[in-house]
């Protein structure tokens, strides 16, 4: 699956919630517990770091997601893959038997919109790093329209919340919260 995203830095959460409520369903509340860990490849094709995955526990379901990321100026481009766990603890026994190590955590808790063309709003504080408005399209393969007319898509719903491109930001949260 392709993903394609902005976030935006919010100052008035209750502002873009009121903003999203005119023009979007809203879906309910998110919250979303993710682990970031690293598993030591030794394959000259791997950087590193290792191959990197993510745990995230929601309050229904457990995901792992592993993803190449690229960014195209300030809209990231992600080719997901992802599959369901339903024994945590036995998926954690069979990474630990692999070496894997826990890079760290990141929590989000708020609100999830759609709209009626498909794309998804998320309203979110990311625990120490602050309120956001994620925005985001899923394709099964690179999207026709380009990534540029995807961008001009999840830029209007931004603007509708009344953000503007000086609001955007590029870096992954990960260097927001520091780490590498």
């Amino acid at each position: 699956m392709i993903e394609i995203e902005l976030k935006a830095r919010v100052e008035n959460p209750e502002s873009v919630k009121a903003e999203l409520s005119h023009f979007m369903r809203f879906l309910g509340s998110v919250e979303k517990d993710d682990e970031y860990w690293s598993v030591p490849v030794v394959v000259a094709s791997v950087p590193t770091t290792g191959f990197r995955f993510r745990v995230r526990r929601e309050q229904t379901h457990t995901t792992i997601t592993f993803k190449e990321k690229n960014y195209t100026n300030d809209i990231e481009v992600n080719n997901e893959i992802e599959f369901g766990v339903e024994n945590l603890e036995g998926f954690r026994h069979f990474i630990g038997k692999m070496s894997a190590q826990l890079l760290y955590v990141k929590k989000k808790k708020g609100t999830a919109w759609m709209s009626e063309d498909g794309i998804r709003a998320e309203l979110v504080n990311v625990e120490g790093v602050g309120d956001f408005l994620e925005v985001e399209l899923l394709f099964d393969e690179v999207p026709k329209p380009s990534v540029t007319e995807t961008k001009a898509r999840l830029m209007q719903i931004v603007e509708k919340c009344g953000l503007s491109e000086k609001d955007l930001e590029p870096r992954p949260y990960s260097q927001l919260m520091g780490i590498q």
